[in-house]
């Protein structure tokens, strides 16, 4: 029977995190964060949670590595297709042993993922296509954890919190979190006094795409940020991804240039700005401060983010780390 047809209540869930966002936004890096409490809003009926779930749906990259960092992968009923891909995730092998795959959240099939049986879905909900199958899935009375942004260490440790807290493994992501929040205030701490030099973060958005500059709306803004730097792209007025051209990578002339690897090994995704005449005159190509990093390091949040964050660092501020 199609999902429209259903004849059945529209109930919403949402994971409040009070106590978590308190944790991670409101107090000082060095404090322990706080377990969010688990409380259901719904229209017309009320349901909770699972209080372990045991068929969940991760249907984002994002969610399903955190989900698999926390639990097993027996417990989990299905994950994209991309958490087997080394380039993009951490979680690979965990990922592999999960019985369903599927294509990701930009095109999710809502009947789809029904058919999984699933007592707990986990998504984030940045695209239109995203949106709109949340709102279908809504219909299935299926507990719904909706996240809207990944784009900062601070929201990333909430999500862990977040999802910590719906899977029942509130001590272990708790402990994930105080581990990330301690190291970041190290880092934090060592370059608070340091010259802020200008990194320019290069990237394609997925195989044959070519080069984007990427902007404050992905967390490399704020791993930059953070590492003791000023990001570029704020100099060229840019918020969000944008198609990249040497003209504007020559105007920004950054001190530093982090490119994206998106597939192992493969660079000719850069060719359009690399093997231009431009590319030799910008100051950093000329003092060797271009570092390529692979995409799960850099553009995938998860636990890993905090490794990622002293690396960062460490290149720009070696005196310091």
């Amino acid at each position: 029977m199609s999902l429209i047809k259903k004849s059945i209540k529209l109930w919403t869930f949402h994971l409040l995190l009070l106590t978590a966002a308190a944790a991670v936004t409101g107090c000082g890096l060095s404090q322990e964060p706080s377990s969010p409490g688990k409380t259901d809003q719904v229209n017309e009926s009320a349901s909770a949670i699972p209080s372990k779930p045991e068929r969940i749906a991760a249907l984002s990259l994002d969610a399903a590595e955190v989900v698999l960092e926390l639990t097993d992968a027996e417990r989990v009923a299905v994950v994209p297709r991309s958490i087997e891909n080394p380039s993009l995730a951490f979680r690979t092998e965990e990922g592999s042993r999960v019985a369903n795959k599927i294509a990701g959240a930009t095109s999710l099939d809502p009947e789809q993922v029904l058919s999984y049986n699933a007592d707990l879905l986990i998504m984030t909900k940045l695209h239109d296509k995203e949106k709109e199958a949340t709102e279908l899935l809504e219909q299935s009375g299926i507990p719904i954890i909706s996240l809207e942004s990944w784009s900062t260490m601070e929201v990333l440790m909430n999500n862990i919190m977040t999802i910590g807290a719906a899977i029942g493994e509130e001590k272990q992501a708790a402990d994930i979190v105080a581990e990330m929040k301690s190291r970041q205030e190290k880092v934090v701490s060592a370059v608070s006094e340091a010259v802020r030099p200008t990194v320019l973060v290069v990237s394609p958005l997925g195989p044959g795409t070519g080069p984007y500059l990427l902007g404050s709306s992905n967390i490399s803004y704020d791993l930059v940020r953070l590492a003791g730097a000023a990001h570029a792209a704020d100099s060229l007025g840019l918020t969000r991804t944008t198609k990249a051209t040497i003209e504007q990578i020559i105007k920004a002339d950054p001190d530093y240039i982090l490119l994206v690897e998106w597939e192992k090994g493969k660079s000719d995704d850069m060719n359009e700005v690399t093997q231009t005449p431009g590319w030799s005159t910008l100051q950093a190509v000329k003092n060797k401060r271009v570092l390529v990093m692979p995409a799960r390091k850099l553009l995938n949040p998860t636990r890993y983010s905090i490794d990622t964050l002293e690396e960062i660092a460490h290149w720009l501020h070696p005196e310091r780390l």
